[in-house]
């Protein structure tokens, strides 16, 4: 993945480039890889300033299909979705803590999910550590992402814990150059998922780079991270025991 820049000397070496109004320049260090890597990240940077905490909607991707859409409390569609799940959980979680909250109706389209569910998603807050032990899990504090969630199989009416961490202490595949973060699955009997989810920012050229090298199916459409306000974030699933990847998602935002 190579992206064409002007190269500037005066005073110290930057790679320049520029996309629209915006102009990046970055350190040259001589390592094109670096270089890069730079620009990539500094871009996705860009992006991600149409990331808004407001009333959005999520579209999930994965093989260029829409497998799972998500939305705010506050949308008339995610209202829809919250009632269903207060019938079938009622009073399992303060479900409206928050109208920026996040809910969503899905098939079991991949590992560790069987069936029809919904995911709710707890945001500006940690799961709690009475959460935890009713998962028979305990993280550290310092280790946990402000955020947390719910999976709960309509079919079974069991019920899933999908703890979002910084950092991921087992092996891990290779991933994406940008940002991590991870989730770790927790069932109530005490078990978890040997799936682990490793979330990227990256931008789509980069992550549709990594995929042509990797033999991975890249998760959107044609047009969608131009349709969208912003592809926000990058899921690749592998197996902790064996590291072969599995689903690989792309998380498309509009702003509502």
């Amino acid at each position: 993945m190579i992206r064409d820049y002007e190269l500037k000397t005066d005073g110290f070496e930057r790679a320049c480039l520029t996309r629209g109004e915006f102009t990046i320049e970055v350190p040259h260090s001589g390592n094109e890889t670096e270089v890069q890597n730079y620009l990539d990240r500094e871009l996705t940077n860009i992006a991600l300033n149409n990331f808004k905490r407001c009333q959005v909607r999520d579209d999930v991707y994965m093989n260029q299909t829409l497998v799972r859409q998500d939305y705010t409390l506050g949308t008339p569609e995610g209202a829809e979705i919250l009632e269903e799940l207060k019938e079938a959980f009622p009073d399992y979680a303060n479900y409206e803590r928050s109208n920026l909250n996040i809910v969503g109706k899905y098939d079991g389209y991949r590992e560790p999910y069987q069936n029809p569910s919904i995911s709710w998603y707890d945001f500006e807050k940690l799961p709690t550590e009475s959460l935890q032990l009713a998962f028979s899990t305990s993280y550290a504090t310092d280790n946990l992402k402000e955020w947390y969630g719910l999976k709960f199989d309509l079919v079974t009416k069991d019920v899933l814990l999908k703890v979002v961490v910084s950092e991921y202490e087992g092996d891990k595949p290779s991933l994406p150059f940008g940002e991590c973060f991870y989730a770790i699955t927790h069932s109530q009997d005490g078990s978890s998922s040997e799936w682990i989810d490793a979330y990227v920012f990256a931008t789509p050229r980069s992550i549709r780079h990594f995929c042509e090298n990797k033999g991975l199916e890249y998760p959107l459409p044609p047009t969608t991270h131009t349709d969208c306000d912003v592809v926000w974030c990058w899921g690749f699933v592998f197996n902790k025991d064996t590291l072969e990847y599995g689903a690989v998602k792309g998380y498309a935002r509009y702003n509502q």
